[in-house]
């Protein structure tokens, strides 16, 4: 835990370098802090993209001292747009007239206690849910482990290669995991991460990033949830209930770790709630009349709706697909709305439903022709089998990971379906438990400027009410129906629709967990509607039988703390035990499962390699048998950084991989070490991981005989590091040139790999 809060000043610089850059002109335009702090992730990974594309262009390096002072001074200029936004509100233009300044933007009006002690209790179910989803990480593994798994060694190494080459590009980037081959990958996280690391602690600052993406999750939740109700408790509900949700974020940012796409899914709620907000305000303006200047209105905000989506798609395209599966559901509904009205005038008014045709048509048919590119069904080729109909659908309802099976779990589970059964009866309105407000909010009603309030406590100061929408439903069964597709079985329909996600159940039950999420909460909050109603009753009658005045109200705070503590204490926490297991499974070297790559004893020596090699080794092994993590842990080159084994030189991979072993006796393989200017030899003993024999993969790496040509360096558990002498002087191929140019032959006829592999499968 200690480990931990040294990197606690970490944490913290990441997170106000995400929020600050987009929240101040969020906030001019959002009027709600919660939905503009919630969204402004978006927006710096937004301008984190932009900025990786264009500095290679400008041959600008990719730096904090070059990066750092451009997210100051878009914060800067938020700043002054929120202030000048506010004089405009308060003093209705911009002339002053002789008034004061301070007189003219007048003082600013004391919340009050009540709005106060709101606000408080948002944040701090906010801060509860945190803890709560970055409990298990924190208190079981150490910060400076790295996640033995596939995706996230590569990503790991990702962040590595920035480092050196400094270029964060998305279309090329990564070339060092390539083999010098620049091949586009999103790079969004890695460049982001790449800001706050040096490069002996991309480790740590790879699982802090883990924190702050979980701190973006249950932010994002919160506000998507201000949104769509005006349910204080379904807004106090969802950040605690999102931050024990089993997939996202336990699996996606403690086990799975597929950091790119667990951030595009920590940013889609954020982004989805001010899309929300901009929809509603331009649905108002146009039912006012306003026309096309509606359209004129919303062009500031629509472009920064449209940084957060480029954000999205930066940190994994996946995302994008992501936010309209949650999305489509109310934009067609809009559309069909503006469609049916324009259709009902009369004579050439008609011909205003064409536009809101067309406008419908381009929500269906566009990502259908984004799905039908060959770079997505190329994801969609991976090869990742279904199972069958029956884990399918229980897959779909209630989404859940390869955890363990505990008491715990069960419980959880339990909770889970009757909060959703709760929230879904009360969405689909099948009951009265919760009215819709009947007033529309005068400040969406105007066309011309934005209202004066905090929407935030304008839409939470309003418990009676839960104005929930019916469409999360919808977005929730068109998920569902998108993770039972990742686990039915194989068929053409399965790799066209899931291909943005490689067809990975567990990549989209964390999309799902979004619409779980805003059921439950609403499911929650009718709970304690319904206790809260008989609580009110008795008491009335109770104070008619005594012939008092019964014009009274049970308060509702003491219910809405025993229900959220019933939840957290039954599930124990969210499944923890489940939970701690998961985490210690690719994270404590001595309780590894069958993602171990390398023991307490092998990352031990692993980081004494920065001490016992010079900075220019270049060391060859098997990636999955530890060797993968030798950038990262020893910085130092490797001849595989990623578990792919992707190298630009196929020729000379091939007799690296496939005849090494025969180094004493076969003269090509020195003629390889040579041309790389290979140094070491990482040995390990043969091996599984998952279902993978290590020798099989790469049989040239294993059954080297050490007793000749080799030199021990250093071993840790039942790994070896050796000196390779047999092949006479080598000039060393490894240092920073070599991250920074990837690892090419230069002998003749080598041959290229037949096409880029991924990392991030």
């Amino acid at each position: 835990m200690l480990a931990w809060w040294m990197l606690l000043p970490t944490l913290l610089a990441m997170l106000v370098a995400l929020v600050l850059p987009g929240f101040m002109w969020l906030r001019a335009g959002a009027r709600s802090s919660l939905v503009a702090i919630g969204a402004a992730p978006a927006f710096t990974f937004g301008l984190i993209t932009a900025l990786s594309v264009l500095y290679p262009a400008l041959d600008i390096p990719w730096e904090p001292s070059t990066v750092m002072p451009v997210l100051g001074m878009s914060a800067l200029g938020g700043a002054a747009a929120w202030a000048l936004s506010y004089f405009r509100r308060v003093n209705g233009g911009f002339a002053l007239n002789g008034v004061p300044f301070r007189e003219a933007i007048g003082v600013r009006v004391p919340i009050g206690a009540r709005q106060a002690a709101i606000r408080t209790a948002t944040w701090g179910t906010i801060v509860v849910g945190f803890l709560l989803a970055a409990w298990p990480l924190m208190s079981v593994a150490d910060p400076a482990n790295p996640v033995q798994q596939w995706d996230p060694t590569f990503h790991q190494n990702g962040v590595h290669a920035i480092l050196y080459g400094k270029d964060a590009s998305p279309f090329g980037g990564l070339h060092e995991l390539y083999g010098g081959r620049r091949v586009y990958y999103p790079t969004g996280w890695h460049a982001f991460v790449a800001l706050f690391a040096r490069v002996d602690s991309v480790v740590q600052t790879a699982n802090v990033s883990s924190l702050v993406l979980m701190a973006v999750w249950v932010t994002g939740l919160a506000a998507l949830v201000s949104v769509l109700t005006g349910s204080r408790t379904a807004l106090l509900a969802a950040p605690i209930i999102g931050g024990m949700l089993p997939n996202m974020p336990a699996d996606a940012l403690t086990m799975y770790n597929q950091w790119p796409n667990s951030t595009g899914t920590a940013l889609v709620p954020g982004v989805a709630a001010v899309a929300i907000v901009v929809g509603r305000r331009l649905a108002a303006d146009l039912s006012d009349g306003c026309g096309a200047r509606s359209f004129a209105r919303r062009i500031p905000q629509g472009l920064f709706l449209l940084l957060g989506c480029l954000g999205l798609v930066g940190a994994h395209p996946s995302a994008a697909f992501s936010l309209l599966a949650f999305l489509a559901a109310p934009l067609l509904m809009v559309i069909g709305f503006f469609t049916r009205t324009s259709l009902a005038r009369e004579g050439r008014g008609q011909l205003a439903a064409l536009p809101w045709i067309g406008a419908g048509l381009a929500v269906v048919v566009l990502p259908l022709i984004a799905l039908s590119s060959p770079k997505i069904q190329a994801m969609g080729r991976y090869p990742r089998r279904g199972s069958s109909w029956s884990e399918a659908f229980s897959h779909a309802l209630l989404p859940y990971p390869p955890f363990a099976q505990t008491t715990a779990m069960a419980w959880w589970t339990l909770i889970q379906v009757l909060l959703l059964i709760a929230g879904i009866i009360v969405t689909a309105r099948l009951h009265t438990l919760m009215r819709r407000p009947g007033v529309r909010d005068a400040a969406d009603a105007r066309c011309d400027l934005d209202g004066d309030e905090d929407e935030a406590a304008a839409l939470v100061d309003n418990d009676k009410a839960a104005p929930m929408p019916a469409w999360p439903l919808v977005s929730y069964l068109i998920l569902a129906f998108l993770t039972a597709l990742a686990y039915a079985p194989d068929s053409a329909l399965r790799t066209y629709l899931l291909a943005p996600w490689y067809k990975d159940g567990r990549r989209i039950m964390g999309v799902e967990d979004i619409a779980l999420t805003v059921l439950m909460a609403v499911g929650a909050a009718a709970i304690v509607h319904l206790f809260h109603a008989a609580w009110t009753s008795s008491l009335r009658r109770i104070l008619v039988e005594r012939g008092l005045d019964d014009n009274v109200e049970a308060p509702r705070w003491p219910l809405q703390v025993g229900v959220g503590a019933i939840v957290v204490l039954m599930s124990s926490f969210g499944a923890i035990d489940a939970r701690n297991s998961a985490v210690a499974s690719v994270y404590d070297p001595t309780r590894l499962g069958k993602s171990g790559m390398a023991s307490e004893d092998e990352l031990a020596m692993l980081r004494r390699m920065a001490s016992t090699t010079d900075p220019d080794a270049l060391i060859l092994g098997d990636p999955i048998a530890g060797a993968a993590y030798v950038e990262t842990l020893a910085g130092r080159k490797a001849v595989f950084p990623q578990l792919s084994t992707v190298n630009a030189d196929g020729a000379s991979q091939k007799v690296l991989t496939q005849r090494f072993r025969d180094i004493a006796d076969d003269p090509e393989v020195c003629e390889v070490v040579r041309n790389l200017g290979i140094t070491h030899f990482y040995e390990e003993e043969d091996g599984s991981y998952y279902n993978i024999q290590r020798s099989n993969r790469h049989p040239g790496l294993y059954g080297v005989d050490t007793s000749r040509g080799f030199e021990l360096v250093d071993e840790g558990g039942t790994a070896k590091l050796w000196k390779i002498t047999a092949c006479g002087w080598v000039t060393p191929g490894g240092g920073a040139q070599a991250f920074a140019d990837g690892i090419r032959s230069v002998q003749p006829g080598a041959e290229e790999p037949e096409g880029p592999q991924s990392g991030d499968e």
